[in-house]
C-alpha cells in the first residue's frame, strides 16, 4: 500500500493507493509504503528518482548497508520490535529515504507508531520533510519507552511471585515443593530476556540511525542540518538503552536466583531421602543381627525376645531422628 502526505492550502491531504493519486494536489513530502508491491515501488521511484532497496536488502546487517548515499539520497534502515502485545513479537525493518524535500518510508510490517503519527499529523496545517522525520522518530522512541516500561512491570511482578511466594510457603512450613512454579517462572524469564535482547538490539540501530541523520549532510548540500533537532531523540535513545541494560542485568540475577531456589527445592527433596534412609539403617542392622542362621543367638529361645528386638529396633530409629531434631537439620 502506498500513502501519499502533500501540503495544501487547506492543510494537510492524504492519498492512499494507486488510483487515488491522480487527485493529489499540492507538494509532496512524505510517501509512505507499506508492503508495497511491484507497481508502486515503480510509482515511488519514477516520482522521486531514485531507486528503492528491496526486502532483502533492507535485512542486511552490514552498516554500510543500512546507512549511505546514492543518486543524491539518504538511506537510512532501523529495527523496531513489533507485535508485543501477541504471543509472536518480530523484528520489522524501517527503512527512511530523505531526497530533496521528500520523506520516503518502506515497511513490511504495519505499525503502531506510524498509526499514532499519521493520525497527528492529518491534524496539522502544514509541516515539512524534516518535521515529519524527526516526529516520526519520536514516536518510534516513545513507543520503545512503552514497550520497556512494560517489561519492567513484567519483571517486578515476576520477581514478587517468585520471591515472596517462596518465602511465605517456608514460613508456613508447606510440605509440597513449588519447583513447577519457579520452572513456569524460569520460562517467563527466558521469554521476557529474549525480549529485551532484541530491543536492545533495535535501540542500537536506532541509535546509529539518528548519529547518521545528524551528521551526514554532504548528501543535499544546502538542506538544513538534522543535528539539533535529532539531539534530544538521541538522548532519549540513549537513556533507553541504559534501562534496557538495567532490565537486562536484572533478568540475569533473577535467573540465578530462581535457578538457587530450584536448586534448594531438589536438595530438600533429597534430604527427606537421605534422612529416611540413615533413620532405617541401625533397625536394619539389629534385624540382620537377630535375622542370622547361627545356633546361638541372644534372646532366641525367650518368650520375649521378639518384643526385645522391635524395642531395639524403635529405640535405633528414633535416636538418628532425635540428634537430627537437636542439630536442627529437621
Amino acid at each position: 500500500m502506498i500513502r501519499i502526505y502533500t501540503q495544501t492550502e487547506n492543510g494537510i491531504a492524504r492519498t492512499v493507493g494507486l488510483e487515488e493519486q491522480g487527485t493529489r494536489r499540492g507538494g509532496v513530502f512524505w510517501i509512505d509504503l507499506l508492503t508495497p508491491d511491484a507497481e508502486e515501488l515503480r510509482y515511488a521511484e519514477s516520482l522521486c528518482a531514485i531507486e528503492m532497496p528491496t526486502k532483502d536488502e533492507m535485512r542486511e546487517i552490514e552498516a554500510t548497508s543500512r546507512l549511505y548515499c546514492e543518486d543524491g539520497g539518504r538511506f537510512m534502515t532501523t529495527t523496531v520490535l513489533s507485535r508485543v502485545e501477541t504471543d509472536d513479537p518480530i523484528i520489522a525493518e524501517i527503512t527512511f529515504i530523505l531526497k530533496g524535500r521528500v520523506l520516503i518510508t518502506i515497511r513490511h510490517t504495519d505499525s503502531y507508531s506510524f498509526r499514532v503519527f499519521s493520525h497527528q499529523l492529518l491534524r496539522m496545517s502544514q509541516t515539512n520533510r524534516d518535521l515529519v522525520f524527526v516526529g516520526l522518530l519520536e514516536t518510534l522512541v516513545d513507543r520503545q519507552a512503552d514497550v520497556l516500561e512494560r517489561f519492567g512491570t513484567e519483571l517486578d511482578a515476576l520477581s514478587k511471585k517468585v520471591f515472596r511466594t517462596h518465602h511465605t510457603r517456608r514460613k508456613e512450613k508447606v510440605e509440597d515443593p513449588d519447583t513447577e512454579d519457579l520452572r513456569d517462572a524460569l520460562e517467563e524469564l527466558g521469554r521476557v530476556g529474549d525480549l529485551i535482547t532484541r530491543q536492545r538490539d533495535a535501540l542500537v540501530n536506532l541509535l546509529r540511525l539518528i548519529t547518521y541523520a545528524g551528521n551526514e549532510d554532504s548528501c543535499i548540500g544546502g538542506q538544513d542540518s538534522l543535528y539539533m533537532p535529532l539531539r534530544p531523540v538521541s538522548r532519549d535513545v540513549s537513556s533507553l538503552s541504559e534501562y534496557a541494560s538495567f532490565l537486562s542485568n536484572k533478568i540475569n540475577f533473577m535467573l540465578d536466583a530462581v535457578l538457587g531456589l530450584i536448586n534448594i527445592e531438589q536438595n530438600d527433596i533429597f534430604k527427606v531421602f537421605t534422612i529416611t534412609s540413615v533413620v532405617f539403617l541401625p533397625p536394619t542392622l539389629i534385624a540382620s543381627v537377630f535375622g542370622m542362621n547361627f545356633r546361638f543367638i541372644p534372646f532366641l529361645d525367650s518368650e520375649y525376645g521378639v518384643w526385645i528386638s522391635l524395642v531395639l529396633m524403635v529405640l535405633a530409629g528414633a535416636l538418628p531422628l532425635i540428634i537430627f531434631k537437636i542439630k536442627r537439620y529437621i
